[in-house]
Order: C-alpha cells, then structure tokens, then sequence
C-alpha cells in the first residue's frame, strides 16, 4: 500500500519532469551524435583502462578489489571478468564467509549469461541458495536469475518463451520485496521490466522514465534503459522513437565502454531497413568488434546472422553505384569527347575562315589588279579606236581634197602617216602585251600540249609568232578561222594550215587538244 501511494505522488509530481526530459532525449539521440562518440570510442576504452588501473593501486581488500574489476570488466572483456571473479570466489572461501561465497558465485553467474553462455549460468544459479544471504545479495541473485530467464525467453522465441518470461516476472517480484521507490534506479528498473514482459508497454515507459530521473543511475543501466524503451518503441510501431532511444543506448555503452551490448546492432538494422545500408555496414561491423572483444557468443552468433544479409545488400548497393559511375564515366568521357570534336571542328572552322578570309583577300586583290588590267585595255582600246577613226577621218578629207582639186594622179600614193603595216605591227604588239596579262603562263602551258621537241619560242623581239596569236584568239573564244583571218590578215587557208600543222606537234587526239588549249588558266 505504502508503495503504491509513493508512485502516485511520484506520477504526480514528475509529469512535467518526465516530458522535458523525454524532448531532451529524443533531441540527443541523433545518429550525428552516435558517430561523434565511436569516432571517441578508443578514448572512452582508455579512460576505462585507467581506472580499471588505478583501482588496483588504491588502498582495499582483495575481496573488494576483485569485486570491482569483475563489475569493470562484466561488461568489457570476458575473460578478464572470468578471471578476476575466480579470485573473487577464492578470497570469498579463504575468507570463510558464507554471504561472501554465495555473492562471488551469483556474480560468475552473471559474468557467464553476459557472454552467452546460459547453461552455465544457470547451473550455477540453481546450486545456490540465498536463505541465509543478506538482503543485497538476494536481490542480486533475483535479478540475475530473471535477467538469465529473460534472455534465454528472448534467445529461444519457442513454447517455451511464456514460462520463462513467467518464471522471470516471479523471480523480479521477489526481488521487489526487498526493494522499494526509495531504492530509486534499481526499483524501478525491476517494476519496469516485469510491465514490459507481461506487455504492459505504457507503465513500463513511465517507470523506465522514473529510472532515468534517479540520481543514483549509472552510465550502464542508462544503456540498458534507453535499449529497453527502444524495444517497446519498436512494438508500438513508433520507428522514430525507437531509433532514437537505441541510439541514446548504444552512446551509453560507448561512454561506458560496454563491449557486451545489442543496442548497436539494433540501431545497425534500423537504418539498415531505412534503406541507409552503407550506414548499416558501418554499424553492424563495430558491432561484431565489440563482440568478438567481449568475447560474448550469442551477440557473435545473432550478428553473423544479421551481417551477410546487410554485407549483400551493401555489396549489391556498391555494384549498382559501380555500375551508376561507369555509366557516368562513359557519359562524361562521351560528353569530352564530343566536346573536343566540337573544338577540334570549330578550330578546323575557324582556321578554314581564316583561310577562306585570306583567299578572299588574294581573290579580292587579284580582282581588283584585273580590274585595273580592264580598265587598261579600255582604255588601249579606246585610244585606239579613237586614234583609228581620226586616221580615217583624216583620210576621208585627204581624198576628197584630192579629188576636189582633180589631182587623181596622187590618189595612187599613201599619204604620210597611213603606213598599214606600222599599224598591224602595233596593234600585233598592244595584243600580245594585253593578252599575256590576263594570261601569263600561256605559252609555258601551250608547249606542254606539245611534244618537247616541237616547242614553239617566239622570236627575241616579239612575245607571241603568228603560231601561238592564232590559238591565243582561240583561247579568247575567237574560233572561227575566218574571223582569225581577219584579225591576223591572213587568208582562211592560211589559218587552217597553220593550226593544222601546229596540231600535229601534238600527240593528243584534236577535241583533247582544243579543250586543254581552252582550259589554259587566265589570271586569277
């Protein structure tokens, strides 16, 4: 009745606590802060190891000392557990104390369930008998032998879950007889987990969070509060909560360098179902280091069972991230490469219209220095026009004049200044020199036609013979051998007699040698 009415006035008064505290946890537990703390976890170990050291400097009992280093170690390494609680049982018989003997023997039995190894422990428990203990020692022995129940209800999950789950809450009452709220972390822990085994979710978290408000908790039993609330998160389906009270859990047992822990693991597969399996890997590997240092079975054995299912998974994540960089390997080599055929063509583009820029340039001067050429020989041809209509002129008024004053006897001679041949000798002159402007290599690519030893080199003191002026005006397009006749003077048969015999210097049929006659360049 008396404890009844102190967790009533507990409720009471801790509500506001409990939901501030509850806001601060769930602030702490952040997976952030979880990778801060195992990036210290060697620092938290050392910190370990140096107290463990100096406590065996500091001034006590060898049943004392022996007791502490098995509390120290129960939960970071096994063997040194096992061997410092055999010296414990031995300073307990040396010391002939009943009490002592019965609390080193409940304390192996612990060391032995904390590294898996059930049946010893409970054979152990079962050859004990706590009637003529003190009231410490049989509390320690009922918690140990539900926690022992427990584990193996959890271990086994079979038919047999239920009655040891039954014998557990049995011996956790027993273990409330002598313990009150005022006994703070460890009453409520004991009301805690028996309202959890018999699936009492909501007065468990209540009493797990009178637990945590004690003043007398320990960074250990804060591991193993925070992991139980995790769990019962998990049944009510509150994933969020869960996961963060594990993770609190798993800082605990970091803090504590507790190597014999599952709150890791279960955060490990929590993210691992999140699909965050590179996370999941990372975890669920320090896992199995803690295990495989603690020396602890059942964690090795639950973890080998869960490892190559996150460790496929991770591998099948790292194909497909393989994969998805290969392919962006190839997409970027691709998009290079494209980009330095793009380059490749726009420096080809650019160049081609530097080039095309100065061959415009060249055509440009070439038609502007042709231009000039023109101009020349409108020039040359107007003045000559001009000069010839004036001559004709002047002999119109030459004859008219004679024949006006009857002196026909003079009209038999050339006046002065009309000498014909002087003329064509000219205009001979004036055409060769205006031809070979517009095309230069004319009798270069003329004897090409021909056979070598038919070359045709005009005389010092002309640039083209009759020869090369014919098939100058054919290249011209003058090819009517009447109209060369004209030109030149001669007769028709003149003209066909010579393009025929310079014909036959050549070897080639006459349409190839016509057309190559005509395909001698002009000036550019």
């Amino acid at each position: 009745m008396m404890k009844t009415r102190i967790v009533l006035l507990l409720s009471a008064l801790s509500v506001c606590v409990m939901l501030r505290l509850e806001d601060n946890l769930l602030s702490l537990g952040k997976l952030d802060s979880l990778d801060a703390y195992l990036e210290r976890r060697a620092e938290y170990d050392m910190r370990k190891e140096l107290r463990m050291d100096s406590l065996k400097q500091t001034a006590m009992t060898q049943y004392q000392l022996y007791e502490l280093l098995t509390e120290e170690y129960a939960s970071y390494e096994f063997d040194s557990a096992l061997l410092y609680v055999n010296k414990l049982i031995d300073e307990a018989v040396r010391s002939a104390d009943a009490n002592k003997i019965t609390r080193a023997y409940v304390k192996k039995s612990f060391v032995y369930l904390s590294a898996g190894l059930f049946k010893e422990s409970a054979d152990l428990l079962e050859s004990i008998n706590v009637s003529s203990s003190d009231v410490s020692t049989r509390i320690m022995y009922y918690t140990t032998y539900a926690r022992l129940l427990y584990d193996l209800a959890d271990y086994n999950h079979s038919e047999l879950y239920h009655s040891y789950v039954v014998k557990g809450n049995t011996l956790t009452d027993s273990a409330l007889m002598f313990l009150s709220p005022l006994d703070t972390s460890r009453y409520w822990y004991a009301e805690a987990v028996r309202d959890m085994k018999t699936e009492n979710y909501s007065r468990a978290l209540e009493r797990f969070r009178f637990q945590l408000l004690a003043s007398d908790i320990t960074e250990h039993e804060k591991a193993i509060t925070f992991s139980s609330m995790g769990y019962i998160y998990h049944v009510l389906g509150m994933s969020e909560e869960s996961l963060c009270y594990n993770t609190l859990a798993a800082i605990s047992d970091i803090r504590n360098s507790t190597k014999e822990a599952v709150a890791l693991r279960n955060v490990a597969l929590h993210v691992f179902r999140d699909g965050d399996t590179q996370t999941a890997m990372r975890y669920i590997r320090y896992a199995l280091d803690d295990a495989q240092f603690y020396n602890a079975r059942h964690r090795q054995l639950e973890i080998s069972q869960i490892l190559p299912i996150i460790e496929s998974s991770f591998m099948e994540q790292q194909e497909e991230q393989h994969k998805s960089m290969t392919r962006q390997t190839v997409v970027t080599y691709v998009l290079i490469l494209v980009l330095l055929i793009a380059i490749v063509v726009i420096v080809n583009r650019v160049r081609a219209a530097r080039r095309a820029s100065r061959t415009i340039e060249k055509i440009n001067l070439r038609l502007r220095e042709a231009n000039k050429i023109r101009e020349e020989y409108i020039s040359t041809l107007l003045c000559a026009q001009t000069e010839s209509i004036n001559k004709l002129e002047q002999y119109q008024r030459w004859v008219k004049k004679r024949a006006q004053e009857r002196r026909t006897d003079e009209l038999q001679t050339v006046p002065t200044g009309f000498n014909v041949t002087k003329s064509r000798t000219e205009f001979y002159k004036q055409f060769d020199e205006m031809f070979l402007q517009v095309f230069p290599d004319f009798v270069s690519c003329f004897n090409a036609l021909l056979r070598p030893d038919e070359q045709i080199i005009p005389d010092k003191r002309e640039l083209l013979n009759t020869d090369l002026r014919i098939f100058a005006l054919i290249r011209l397009g003058v090819t009517d051998n009447e109209k060369i006749a004209q030109v030149l003077d001669y007769s028709v048969n003149t003209i066909y007699t010579y393009k025929t015999r310079v014909k036959n210097r050549s070897d080639m049929p006459t349409e190839e040698f016509n057309r190559r006659v005509m395909s001698i360049p002009a000036i550019s």
